[in-house]
């Protein structure tokens, strides 16, 4: 699946929580992403993930 920097995803399919991709193409790498949660909760940072089985979410 093609993702955008913008896009909403679970991590997995079936996952529960939200993320935000921040940046595709870490480290020269198309199937990695940084992402952040989309939830505003405490000690929530960007993180670096693979895309291989994210899949768009529904909901923010």
């Amino acid at each position: 699946m093609q993702f955008e920097v913008g896009s909403l995803i679970h991590v997995a399919p079936g996952g529960v929580s939200v993320f935000r991709i921040v940046e595709i193409g870490v480290d020269g790498d198309p199937t990695k992403a940084v992402v952040e949660a989309v939830a505003d909760t405490p000690g929530t940072y960007p993180w670096p993930t693979d895309l291989t089985y994210a899949v768009p979410a529904e909901q923010p």
